[in-house]
């Protein structure tokens, strides 16, 4: 015997199976055959076969009237309540937009498939410290910025000759106290830093009064400053060799794409990148330009010393852009063959062979480098 319980009501009944119950419950509530009827014993439902043998106890009667199945199927969709699967369209487009695939409304291209950046992340206003004022520009704003940045022509030329994959491209906290004031302490300004060799790079996009973001072309110097940190951390004559090379690599790129003619809304990719002065007039130039930021950020002497360096570099780009030379062997000695240095590291990884052949070049010119520093920067380098 077992207790049928519908709304309050009970009654006992003797049957053999689900299907008996359900035909009491119907007689005894005054169901109508139309209704639905499921019967549930301790949190589990009853199928028309269960067998009551070992059954007992009160069993719940739940009925869905016919008129009330009728109204819930004829009633509209709550337009405020999203469907799952809205939610898992939304979460596809996030994942999407997160991505480095996403096409530069400024460039009109992607990075490579390879070798980019795979994440974005701005900060928000809560971390400035303060809710932004009316000139301050807005997080969607920053974003589009570091997707310009990773889909820079010249940057992406970099990041596809030397084979580099950063885990996320983010933007510094512009007010980051701590930081601020250590890096101003040892008489300079923190502009960006890199976190275990190119997991992480964030850079500062705004200025200090937060009301717009630093120069395009800054932005692009602190970066590709922040991608040499991938291989080297102190700032050595190795370090800036890198730098040096990878500014010519970015300047000779906008200056070969303005020389064939392509157009961007009627401008070069160079007067879009803030640099058309720095390259479009040939290789000289782009020289000139180099070392002047590197004598701006560390003095003249080591412009000097890297000067044959820069040139080196420039002849280089020359001749693969006239397709007279279709590699390149890292670690090239000035004959033209291939120091041992070179030799020995042709199974390291894309970034110790380009440091490894930046200290080779280094060497046959007689500059000496600290000792210490291998191929792979320290982590968590600041600038």
């Amino acid at each position: 015997m077992v207790t049928l319980v519908y709304r309050g009501a009970t009654h006992d009944v003797v049957a053999r199976d689900a299907t008996e119950l359900i035909q009491a419950a119907r007689e005894l509530f005054g169901l109508s055959p139309d209704d639905g009827i499921r019967l549930v014993h301790r949190g589990k439902q009853l199928g028309p076969s269960a067998d009551l043998t070992f059954i007992s106890g009160k069993i719940l009667v739940m009925a869905t009237t016919a008129q009330a199945a009728e109204t819930l199927n004829s009633s509209r969709a709550d337009p405020t309540i999203r469907p799952f699967e809205a939610d898992d369209r939304d979460d596809a487009r996030r994942k999407e937009d997160s991505s480095g695939a996403k096409m530069s409304t400024v460039w009109h291209a992607a990075q490579d498939p390879r070798y980019k950046f795979t994440r974005f992340e701005v900060v928000s206003w809560q971390s400035f410290g303060h809710r932004p004022g009316s000139t301050t520009p807005h997080a969607f704003a920053a974003r589009e910025l570091l997707e310009k940045l990773a889909t820079d022509p010249g940057v992406v030329a970099c990041m596809r000759a030397r084979e580099l994959v950063v885990g996320t491209l983010g933007e510094m906290d512009p007010i980051d106290d701590r930081l601020m004031k250590a890096k101003r302490g040892e008489g300079g300004d923190l502009l960006g830093y890199n976190t275990n060799g190119g997991m992480r790079i964030d850079i500062k996009l705004r200025t200090d009064d937060l009301s717009g973001f630093m120069p395009y072309p800054r932005l692009v110097e602190t970066l590709l400053h922040e991608l040499c940190h991938n291989w080297v951390g102190p700032h050595n004559k190795l370090f800036w060799t890198l730098f040096a090379q990878m500014r010519v690599e970015y300047l000779h790129e906008h200056m070969r794409i303005a020389a064939r003619g392509t157009l961007i809304d009627g401008k070069t990719t160079a007067a879009l990148a803030g640099v058309h002065a720095d390259c479009v007039a040939g290789s000289r130039v782009i020289a000139e330009a180099v070392l002047r930021g590197i004598a701006e950020e560390v003095g003249v002497p080591m412009a000097q010393e890297l000067h044959a360096a820069v040139e080196d570099h420039i002849r280089f780009m020359e001749i693969e852009s006239a397709g007279e030379q279709r590699g390149r062997v890292l670690g090239a000695t000035p004959d033209g063959g291939v120091s041992a240095a070179a030799e020995s590291t042709t199974a390291w990884d894309p970034r110790a062979r380009a440091a490894a052949a930046a200290e080779a070049r280094a060497a046959a010119r007689g500059l000496q480098f600290g000792k210490g520093h291998g191929p792979a920067g320290s982590p968590g380098s600041q600038d």
